[in-house]
């Protein structure tokens, strides 16, 4: 089981230079805190890294955690990167999913990795966001997944107008259609001083209901749910839409430094003509706006609505890092599965989200009938559930 310490089990003070690379002037400062997450680390990676992937508490929840150690990398006495990762035989790996790197980062991270420990032939980033381009070790990447992100104006007014009027009509029109149908609907945005329990474990509760509804396996097991409460109650920002009292729907998210997540979106499958999943997206959207925030993170799953809601991919690419290349050839397996798993996925992601938007009609004519088969599965998944 993993323990909290303020002392590392191993510190030192090196430049962190690759091989052959020159040094960094004895800038830099590299602490590894074995088998540990040291007390100061949550504030840390929040500060620095500021993603909900990475915060302990998440891979804690998701069981990633145990035995996890701890890397610091200081400036001028100041933590500048702390990352969490599992070393296991011949191998670390990364456990800090989501994280920004850059280059210097990641190259500073393999030198220490590989000059400390003679043993470890490969490292292993599973989710990082980088623009890595090149390194003095071998190394493969591919995409993995993606991190869809609003860079939020200063003002709902400038948002609104870049959202577009296609967008402002429609979120007028399922309003008014709303109201009209039921007098008494209603959306208030909370923070975490007045978020109840119970309103989250609704819109959890829509969430699952929502899934089924689609053939989908439910997600959202009571660990998580616990863990969603108590982040909530901390840093949270909920809406909740309401019709006659009863919540129909609602979106949960939270506040890490300037960056907002949305974590779950759910509505009654009932209202489903009413676009309510949209207008939770685009009013607490609005609110994070309203509160200063600089980015909402939609993150993973590049669906058109997220698009129409201004959200931009970034990609989220999976990493090896090999001591030589002898190592990596000694890898080659490995590195031709993941390749074709990222050419793979590639395809996928195409089919599923992109054909439908491309400018060649053939492209759109392939997806369109794609997401009509992806929903006649689901439908007939659907009417046998319950």
């Amino acid at each position: 089981m993993n323990t909290i310490s303020g002392a590392p089990s191993i510190a030192k003070d090196i430049d962190g230079h690759a091989p052959g690379e020159p040094a960094w002037g004895g800038e830099v400062s590299i602490a590894c805190h074995e088998n540990e997450v040291p007390a100061f680390a949550a504030a840390e990676i929040e500060r620095l890294h500021g993603h909900l992937y990475c915060l302990p508490s998440w891979l804690a929840m998701t069981g990633q955690i145990d035995g996890a150690s701890t890397y610091v990398a200081s400036k001028g006495g100041a933590p500048a990167a702390v990352l969490l990762y599992q070393r296991e035989k011949n191998a670390v790996t990364v456990v800090s999913e989501f994280v920004h790197l850059g280059e210097d980062d990641i190259r500073r991270f393999a030198a220490h990795m590989f000059d400390s420990c003679p043993a470890v032939t490969r490292i292993t980033f599973n989710r990082v966001r980088t623009d890595l381009r090149s390194l003095p070790y071998p190394w493969h990447a591919v995409s993995h997944t993606e991190d869809m992100i609003i860079d939020l104006p200063p003002s709902v007014q400038e948002y609104d107008a870049r959202v577009g009027k296609n967008m402002r009509r429609n979120i007028k029109r399922y309003t008014s259609a709303l109201l009209h149908d039921f007098p008494t609907y209603a959306y208030r945005v909370k923070d975490a001083a007045e978020i109840g329990e119970q309103e989250i474990r609704d819109i959890i509760r829509l969430g699952r209901i929502r899934m089924e509804s689609k053939n989908i396996a439910p997600r959202y097991t009571e660990v998580e749910t616990q863990w969603i409460v108590q982040l909530a109650k901390r840093c949270g920002l909920v809406g909740i839409a309401t019709v006659d009292g009863q919540v129909c729907a609602g979106a949960i998210g939270f506040r890490i430094g300037e960056n907002y997540f949305m974590h779950v979106i759910a509505h009654d499958p009932r209202f489903n003509d009413y676009s309510l999943g949209i207008l939770c997206y685009y009013h607490t959207i609005c609110e994070g706006i309203a509160r200063g925030g600089k980015r909402f993170h939609l993150l993973q799953g590049r669906y058109g609505y997220k698009v129409r809601l201004l959200a931009e991919r970034h990609d989220i690419r999976h990493i090896d890092i090999y001591r030589s290349p002898l190592h990596a050839v000694a890898h080659s397996r490995r590195i031709f599965r993941k390749a074709l798993d990222g050419h793979l996925l590639a395809v996928k992601q195409w089919l599923l989200h992109d054909a439908e938007r491309s400018e060649f009609r053939v492209a759109r004519y392939i997806g369109g009938i794609v997401n009509r088969l992806r929903q006649r599965k689901r439908a007939a998944g659907g009417s046998s559930v319950g």
